[in-house]
């Protein structure tokens, strides 16, 4: 397994010559990170005719990540060879179905006969319930796969995102890719570093990822009064106050930041579930805090010498970390020593918690990927 990492700006161009990279290999996978307000179509087109057998994926991001440094250019990009890996792509477009039934279908492209090692997935991130999507995609893909990847962003704007996958590309779909094979090891890692403060509240009325009351009030009413003057910069202002999200007996919880509010209904929707009859608490954090979970993100997912560390952060850490942000990235570079690092900030991150793959917001997580030797002795 080898990894090369490059750059393209529509001004200059590539930082390296595409053409070569590509060694003979079982397969190759090209991962491409984009800021939004960049029309990346010819550097798609370009990876797709300089490098025709290779799996392509890409979305647009709140912050392009490539070892510790956030938006170097506003393309990034890893061309990744595989010596025994192989790579299934899928790709769906919504069409009217629900998120679940969006990521069963996708699972459904992505599985086979052979063994699955794992599966990275990029989500539309402006409508796609990303812990539905999840559920879905893992109840057709075999028991234990572990499912990583994220949800594309449009930086503080929520107005548009997308996502590619070779050749297909769109607004409200989600694109996947299939690592095949027995000799890939994938190790992650989970950091959050939040806090709750103010009162437990109950929900007591939402639809999947859609909330309306807390305690048997508007849900929106409630976090404008937290908000304050803040609440006029909705939906972008609540990344900085996330819900954490707890089963009533206290055994799950997971944390939930808004990609929209509904004056008209005075709703709040969100990346993920929000469960009727869970328990909701607002969060804050400190920029060290926000290190922290990094830095354990990293220890946890570190193996030695992984070909690759892929990074997805939330929107909402950058929002806080502002100048800061790329002491976030130096804690997972401290760690991962000479593997390349490369990823983005989104709008949800996905990853396997405790063997249980699902949507997490305002974490940074991280997957290492190593792949082994081919035996000798077995030919």
């Amino acid at each position: 397994m080898q990894t090369t990492t490059v750059t393209w700006d529509p001004a200059t161009g590539w930082s390296q010559d595409l053409a070569g990279l590509s060694a003979s290999a079982c397969s190759t996978l090209v991962l491409a990170f984009v800021d939004p307000q960049c029309d990346a179509t010819v550097a798609l087109e370009e990876i797709r005719t300089t490098l025709p057998d290779s799996c392509v994926l890409a979305c647009s991001t709140a912050g392009q990540i490539l070892a510790n440094n956030v938006d170097p250019a506003p393309v990034v990009i890893a061309v990744v060879t595989f010596a025994q890996t192989t790579l299934r792509s899928g790709f769906v477009v919504r069409d009217g179905r629900e998120s679940r039934e969006l990521g069963a279908i996708l699972g459904r492209q992505l599985g086979g006969d052979e063994p699955v090692a794992g599966v990275l997935v990029l989500g539309g991130g402006l409508h796609t319930n990303g812990s539905a999507m999840v559920a879905g995609l893992t109840s057709v893909l075999p028991a234990g796969t572990p499912v990583f990847g994220g949800l594309a962003a449009d930086g503080p704007r929520f107005e548009r995102t997308w996502v590619y996958c070779d050749g297909q590309r769109g607004e409200d779909c989600v694109a996947g890719v299939a690592l095949l094979g027995e000799s890939l090891e994938l190790r992650h890692g989970t950091g959050a570093g939040w806090d709750g403060f103010g009162p437990v509240r109950t929900i007591t009325r939402s639809t999947g990822n859609v909330l309306y009351e807390l305690d048997g009030q508007p849900a929106l009413v409630l976090y404008r009064e937290y908000l304050g003057d803040r609440a006029r910069d909705l939906p972008a202002s609540a990344l900085l106050f996330p819900l954490t999200v707890s089963s009533p007996d206290g055994s799950t919880s997971v944390v939930r930041t808004v990609l929209a509010v509904d004056e008209a209904d005075q709703s709040m929707t969100f990346a993920g579930d929000v469960p009727q009859g869970w328990n909701a608490r607002l969060m804050w954090t400190t920029s060290d805090n926000l290190m922290e979970g990094a830095a354990h993100a990293a220890e946890t997912a570190a193996q030695t010498d992984a070909g690759l560390t892929l990074a997805v952060s939330c929107v909402g850490r950058r929002l806080v970390l502002g100048d800061r942000t790329e002491e976030e990235l130096d804690c997972l570079s401290d760690v991962m020593g000479d593997s390349p690092i490369i990823g983005f900030y989104s709008y949800g991150e996905i990853t396997p918690v405790g063997g249980h793959c699902a949507l997490h917001n305002q974490t940074m997580t991280v997957t290492t990927l190593f792949e082994r030797e081919p035996d000798p002795s077995a030919r």
